[in-house]
């Protein structure tokens, strides 16, 4: 049995912090003002974007965090305080700026689909003043940490000051996700996890019309030549990732291939969970390959899910021991399931539950559990099972990909299911 290790020391992410906004609705019809879709409003959340959603993904994971960046003196900013609180993430240098606003993005969702995004941001330099405010952050948190995480958006936060400073912590495991350009600035750090139009961009081989396996090593090898990086994790979408590693005077490849998941429903914040499950791994002295393997993991729990999400511990432990046929990952007990439920509605997203024996899995339970899925975001399915042909029905059921949840349920009511689980709806 696999155990995730938890790093000795905190982790730091240091990084541009977000506010990511959610309006979900439904759309019904063309405006007649103009050929546009209307939407009908329904609800609307707030989620930790950014550095704050890699700073999340850490604490899921079960490692001290604290956060470093900025925000402004909004509502955005104080909500994001207050979430990030309540998540036992550090703030003590999270800088609140009368100089910016807090960065918000507003996304506009009809059901699972996007529609539109609208971007709250200044891309002004940090004043110098919140800049000190920052790097005597850095300085104070990184005497214990095992490892830092510099989550780059371009929106001013890692200057070269604030990289100097992270980067120089030469005891901790240092991790960036790069949006600039030139990667030149981040030279010194352990390992950088670009996306392939990243590295593209970076290694100066622009033609994006191509692409492929040959293409991708070519490029990772050009751009850790040039800057003497140890490492790289190009991120790939459904090609996996592929892993570059300077070893012995050569660089070596291990090709990760990603989980096939049925359903992508949202691609909101990946990047961020591949990062954060890197900066932990490496933080704990695993193989980077193995690092690579759980930051794979986490990312496909996480692109299906709406929203800027996060992979829990619980689930990746199941992933590395070999049980996530996308299906027995999803059949959870009675306490996990009910946190998730919390959780799902904290931000926004509608829970439904519906249950029944499911002993022959018939087409008008497909239609049925179909029919379900459609009046929410997130169903959980109660299969009523006393035995292991049960738990097997279970596992039968949460194969799928319209079921996000099953639990297994025997001596008490349907009734009492759904009291102790407190979904939206009972279907």
């Amino acid at each position: 049995m696999v155990k995730l290790p938890t790093p000795r020391g905190p982790i730091i992410v240091v990084g541009d912090i977000m506010c990511d906004h959610y309006v979900w609705g439904d759309v019904e019809r063309i405006s007649p003002e103009a050929p546009v879709q209307v939407l009908k409003w329904e609800r609307e959340a707030n989620l930790p974007g950014g550095a704050a959603n890699a700073a999340m993904n850490l604490a899921a994971l079960g490692c001290e965090v604290h956060l470093v960046g900025t925000i402004g003196r909004d509502a955005a900013g104080s909500w994001l305080l207050g979430n990030l609180r309540s998540n036992g993430i550090g703030t003590s240098g999270v800088v609140v700026s009368k100089d910016r606003a807090t960065i918000v993005k507003t996304r506009v969702m009809a059901r699972s689909q996007h529609m539109l995004r609208i971007d709250r941001e200044s891309r002004e330099p940090i004043g110098d003043p919140d800049v000190r405010r920052m790097l005597a952050a850095i300085r104070k948190l990184s005497r214990r940490a095992s490892g830092i995480l510099c989550s780059d958006y371009s929106k001013g936060v890692l200057s070269i000051p604030v990289l100097r400073a992270c980067l120089a912590r030469g005891s901790a495991f240092t991790v960036v996700d790069p949006k600039s350009r030139d990667f030149r600035k981040y030279r010194g750090a352990h390992l950088l996890t670009p996306n392939e139009r990243e590295l593209m961009e970076a290694s100066g081989d622009s033609d994006p019309a191509m692409r492929g396996d040959a293409v991708v090593r070519r490029r990772a090898r050009i751009v850790m030549r040039r800057h003497g990086f140890k490492a790289l994790l190009v991120t790939r979408g459904a090609s996996g990732m592929d892993l570059f590693v300077a070893a012995r005077g050569q660089i070596e490849n291990t090709h990760v291939a990603a989980l096939q998941r049925h359903e992508v429903f949202d691609v909101t914040g990946a990047g961020d969970t591949v990062a954060a499950a890197m900066v932990m791994g490496g933080a704990t002295g695993l193989e980077l390959a193995e690092a690579a393997r759980l930051a794979n993991a986490a990312a496909g729990l996480v692109v299906g899910s709406v929203g800027t999400a996060v992979a829990d511990r619980d689930a990746l432990e199941r992933i590395m021991n070999g049980e996530s046929s996308q299906a027995r990952a999803k059949v959870l007990a009675r306490a996990p399931l009910a946190a998730r439920i919390k959780e799902a509605r904290r931000q926004g997203l509608v829970v439904a539950l519906t249950s029944g024996a499911f002993d022959t899995l018939s087409p008008a339970d497909l239609r049925a559990l179909q029919r379900a899925r459609a009046e929410c975001d997130v169903l959980v399915v109660g299969v009523r099972a006393r035995d292991e042909a049960g738990q097997q029905r279970a596992e039968l059921v949460a194969a799928l990909r319209f079921v996000d949840y099953v639990t297994v349920f025997g001596g008490q009511s349907a009734e009492a299911l759904a009291k102790a689980l407190r979904p939206d709806r009972v279907l």
